[in-house]
């Protein structure tokens, strides 16, 4: 995949605002703890991957204008410094192991140290997670080389008690001939590492009410920094309840029966055939 079907014009910080919305609909402004707990599912699942190994990493005054990049006034400064470091020749893995996480790690101690405030490690952070948005095709592209197509996790919300509509539908999607890893009972923390460890194409999530709605923004928002060359779809109960799921939750596809969940999860299948095709 060529750099001309990669562009940042500009972040996407639209979770925290997102998760801000759900909270207002469901009785009041978003608590500074919900926003803090947010911003800093960003920084530690960032840092977490910062013991990978990288044979190289950009140097410190590069991963300290990205830094500096994340919480100015200038929206576009931080994308404009990785994309140009992306054009310059960085592969991905460098990108976001040793320049990107890098400089999250060193705002996270700006933090720790009193050195940037909340709402500025909040725009930060939504900064950092609307660049790796805007970066899934190039880590996509790499993954798509050496994974195989038709599979995907399926997992339950932690928090959620009945398995049985997941499991039924792991089961359906594996007499297609799909091969699914299903994950129920996890803690949020277990769920997004091993998640992680698997890093899938595809992931369904599921869940049954709306008061798991902030859960799932949540576990989206740590989901897609670990795992951020995933397609994530939303079924269950849940989907037909909130007609405005998909957006608040930042899914990129919401099912409410198995025959829509099937029908994504194939069309998502043929895009990614295309895509391998192309490269």
């Amino acid at each position: 995949m060529t750099d001309e079907n990669w562009t940042i014009t500009q972040t996407d910080n639209l979770p925290l605002e997102r998760a801000r919305e759900v909270l207002a609909r469901r009785g009041g402004e978003i608590p500074q703890t919900a926003l803090k707990a947010l911003a800093r599912e960003v920084i530690l699942r960032m840092t977490a991957k910062t013991g990978a190994p990288v044979v190289h990493r950009a140097d410190l005054a590069e991963i300290t204008a990205l830094c500096d990049a994340l919480l100015a006034d200038d929206e576009l400064r931080a994308p404009d410094l990785v994309r140009a470091a992306r054009l310059g020749g960085m592969s991905a893995d460098m990108l976001y192991f040793g320049y990107i996480a890098e400089a999250v790690a060193m705002l996270g101690a700006r933090w720790e140290r009193d050195e940037a405030t909340v709402p500025q490690v909040i725009i930060g952070s939504g900064r950092v997670y609307g660049i790796l948005r805007e970066l899934r095709k190039v880590f996509l592209s790499e993954r798509l080389r050496r994974s195989a197509m038709a599979t995907a996790v399926f997992a339950q919300v932690p928090g959620e008690i009945h398995t049985l509509g997941v499991t039924m539908a792991a089961d359906a999607m594996r007499r297609r001939g799909w091969e699914i890893e299903l994950k129920v009972g996890y803690s949020h923390e277990a769920l997004v590492e091993e998640i992680a460890r698997l890093e899938p194409l595809m992931i369904g999530l599921s869940a049954s009410t709306p008061q798991r709605t902030f859960a799932l923004a949540r576990l989206i928002v740590a989901i897609r920094v670990r795992c951020p060359q995933a397609w994530i779809m939303v079924a269950g109960q849940i989907v037909p309840q909130d007609p405005q799921l998909a957006h608040l939750v930042d899914a990129d596809a919401v099912a409410a029966t198995m025959e829509e969940a099937a029908a994504a999860l194939e069309a998502h299948l043929a895009e990614l055939g295309r895509m391998r095709s192309a490269d």
